[in-house]
């Protein structure tokens, strides 16, 4: 069950999709919300080669940039706190400074759920995502996240696609999905991918029945295929149309090196759907 919300504030499309969806999930779950700005200060006052002379430029060059940077996080903090109060929501800021991922790792012990996009820099800029940032939460973190992308497709579909391989790193994540309450209610799609069809049917049959546990009937998908596990997931994706994609750890063959690995990446970088990961 979802009680306390993290939303990580940002002026990337994916951070305000991530706001958008944060709000829909806090009416949803009853849930409160917090809005979490962040200040890079150590990135802005990064070292870097400076030419003879050139000191008092720079100084005062980061000290604007300082500045700036705390005027459009007071905005984006402002542009939260009015949205939750349009829709009537228990809501509240935290104000940072410091490494962006470091302070949301820190702060997250307080809260069920991250909700970040997946274009999140807190530097003002158009970095290719998934960045650095989201990278390391999705490896690194307490909590259950959600990443968006610059758009929130099929939210008005019930289709729910959870990954998975077998691995404790998927059961993990379809374990907590369950938990708190993001496959309740909802068509539940369970893909599995692999080149061993007797294996795929024990994985997913075990992962079918850990749904039924908690009165989830999952649609099973064994999916028998030496192609990469990506490709097989997007196929997968444009058929079932999910407004969640639930991506546990993934394996192709007898790889089992899914976070952070290749699958990950390319299916962020590949498709907007609101992905959950718990690590």
């Amino acid at each position: 069950m979802i009680k306390n919300i993290l939303v990580a504030l940002d002026a990337s499309p994916g951070s305000i999709s991530a706001q958008t969806l944060a709000i829909q999930l806090a009416e949803t779950h009853k849930a409160a919300l917090t809005g979490i700005g962040i200040v890079d200060e150590p990135w802005i006052n990064s070292p870097e080669a400076i030419p003879l002379g050139g000191m008092a430029f720079v100084v005062e060059r980061d000290e604007q940039l300082l500045i700036e940077t705390k005027k459009h996080v007071l905005e984006l903090e402002e542009s939260f706190i009015n949205s939750c109060k349009t829709k009537g929501l228990p809501h509240s800021i935290i104000d940072v400074m410091g490494v962006p991922a470091d302070e949301i790792e820190r702060c997250l012990v307080e809260y069920d759920l991250l909700v970040i996009g997946k274009d999140a820099s807190f530097h003002f800029n158009n970095p290719t995502p998934p960045t650095s940032s989201v990278r390391q939460l999705i490896k690194d973190n307490p909590r259950p996240l959600i990443v968006t992308g610059k758009a929130l497709p099929n939210q008005d579909k019930p289709n729910v696609l959870v990954t998975f391989d077998g691995t404790f790193s998927a059961s993990r994540s379809l374990h907590m999905a369950l938990l708190t309450g993001f496959l309740r209610k909802k068509t539940v799609h369970i893909v599995s991918v692999g080149p061993n069809e007797i294996l795929l049917k024990e994985q997913i049959k075990a992962a079918a029945k850990l749904c039924q546990e908690h009165g989830v009937h999952p649609h099973l998908h064994p999916r028998v295929s030496e192609n990469e596990a990506s490709k097989i997931l997007l196929e997968e994706i444009e058929k079932i149309h999910p407004s969640l994609l639930v991506l546990g750890a993934y394996s192709h063959g007898e790889l089992n090196h899914f976070f952070w690995g290749s699958c990950a990446e390319e299916l962020l970088q590949a498709t907007d759907t609101p992905t959950f990961f718990f690590h």
